[in-house]
């Protein structure tokens, strides 16, 4: 999974208010994103540095993108040979570059050097708070009290939503923590009401199964469609111990798939393109229905609707080559007793979180009267 992140200043960062922090940087004022940086780069630079179609790829329209992949920061606090500041030097900037080079050189210098690309100024936190290459992002801060909240809720409030900091972590998270600090799953996506870890709520507090961070996660974990048991977290996820675990936090969002268990029965090679999952055991992949030719539905898009329906991800009957000639559906009881009716219903039984099923269980369940 993904670490938490956001634009929002001191978001979730340790605030312990009588021990306030040095402000970034060796000027009394250093130059800052928030004061000074965001306007700057937006009047020089947002023409080619922003959206989808953005200049290499880069953009200059919040803090977080300004500073580029982590993997392979655009500005480095402290660096004079950041690359950010080789591309706009007056000396060497190419025609492209040249006017943006002598409005915005100097400024820019400032605030990666001297500055320390500091998000905002402060008397609390460093201006490093925001930014994921810094020891003192937020992150690191909470982690080294092992992800305990309860100096963040001494002036963010115990709701992180503002307290006497009047900065509410939740401009950026979704965050409900206990008074005593300690988060559990839900505190950062699903919700208190149903004990469930997955969305909705998703990480930016997003509800709708429309949104990416929502999508299709509760209708998997419930089995809302009562087509299956539920779908395990681990079939897509990496599931932590605890919140400190190595996979969870120790990248920025959104989270990786690690596609194991039921995902890859039946030796089925899932894959992920941002929008929908395809050769899923799950949806009709793997060994046993790779030639089903009549499949209509074996890509469902994660944030889609109406895309749960016999047929959809294996033929009735597949053809596969595996099935007799005259059996047609609802008959499908005459060999799958265990996981059909003789009405063509799946059989499903047991309350929403432990339901039972001998479809979509990994294996095929033919002539037997129970699930192995």
């Amino acid at each position: 999974m993904r670490a938490l992140q956001g634009g929002l200043a001191v978001a979730l960062a340790v605030c312990s208010c009588s021990k306030a922090r040095p402000r970034e940087g060796t000027l009394a004022q250093p130059v800052s994103w928030e004061e000074d940086i965001s306007s700057l780069f937006a009047a020089q630079c947002n023409s080619c540095h922003s959206g989808a179609t953005a200049a290499a790829g880069y953009r200059t329209t919040s803090y977080l993108e300004a500073l580029g992949p982590t993997s392979d920061p655009v500005a480095t606090a402290g660096d004079p040979n950041s690359r950010v500041l080789h591309v706009i030097d007056p000396a060497v900037a190419d025609q492209n570059h040249q006017a943006p080079a002598a409005a915005a050189f100097a400024q820019t210098q400032e605030w990666v050097v001297p500055g320390l690309l500091s998000f905002f100024r402060s008397g609390i936190h460093e201006g490093g708070i925001m930014n994921p290459n810094d020891p003192e992002f937020h992150k690191y801060l909470v982690r080294d009290r092992n992800w305990n909240f309860s100096e963040c809720q001494s002036c963010h409030g115990t709701d992180l939503n503002g307290g006497k900091a009047a900065v509410s972590c939740n401009d950026c998270h979704a965050l409900q923590v206990g008074s005593d600090g300690v988060p559990t799953c839900t505190s950062c996506h699903g919700n208190s009401q149903t004990q469930a870890p997955a969305p909705p709520r998703s990480l930016t507090g997003a509800t709708s199964s429309s949104d990416s961070g929502v999508g299709a996660h509760q209708a998997h974990l419930f089995g809302h469609f009562v087509l299956s048991a539920p779908i395990a977290c681990s079939a897509c996820h990496l599931v932590p111990a605890e919140v400190g675990s190595k996979g969870h936090l120790d990248t920025l969002r959104p989270a990786e798939l690690t596609f194991s268990g039921l995902a890859v029965a039946d030796s089925a090679q899932p894959m992920w393109n941002g929008v929908s999952c395809s050769n899923t055991y799950c949806h009709g992949g793997g060994a046993k229905l790779v030639n089903d030719t009549v499949a209509l539905l074996q890509t469902p898009v994660w944030t889609g609707s109406s895309q749960v329906f016999c047929g959809a991800c294996h033929g009735l009957p597949p053809q596969n080559g595996r099935h007799p000639g005259g059996i047609t559906y609802p008959d499908c009881a005459r060999c799958h007793g265990a996981t059909v009716t003789t009405g063509g219903a799946i059989i499903v039984s047991g309350p929403p979180e432990a339901r039972t099923s001998c479809h979509i269980n990994g294996v095929i369940d033919v002539f037997t009267t129970s699930c192995p």
